[in-house]
């Protein structure tokens, strides 16, 4: 009897696993340089806003990221922002360009 229970349960994380993924990627500036500390933010249609930071070269991992639309927002110290759709589980890459006068504090 227990069987059943067991088996209904694990369908529904298998499934629950299945509907969440990753967004990763590279965040570097015009001259090809990674920029490290680079604030990621991803928003979707449902769920939280999920955050990380680049590492030292660049680099970002977000999991658990749900499915369907995703906005991803990057911003850095020094740089204009940076906003696009996206699609989980796709490599990201983001080029960001210098801040212009009147985005920078």
């Amino acid at each position: 009897m227990r069987t059943p229970l067991v088996l209904v349960f694990s369908l529904a994380l298998a499934t629950a696993a299945a509907a969440q993924s990753a967004v990763s990627g590279v965040v570097r500036d015009e001259a090809g340089g990674a920029v490290s500390g680079a604030s990621i933010s991803v928003l979707g249609t449902s769920g939280p806003e999920l955050q990380t930071v680049t590492g030292p070269d660049g680099r970002f991992t977000l999991s658990g990221v749900p499915g369907g639309s995703l906005t991803m927002v990057v911003r850095a110290g020094g740089f204009a922002e940076w906003s696009e759709s996206v699609a989980p589980s796709n490599e990201v890459s983001v080029v960001l360009k210098i801040a212009t006068l009147f985005e920078t504090v």
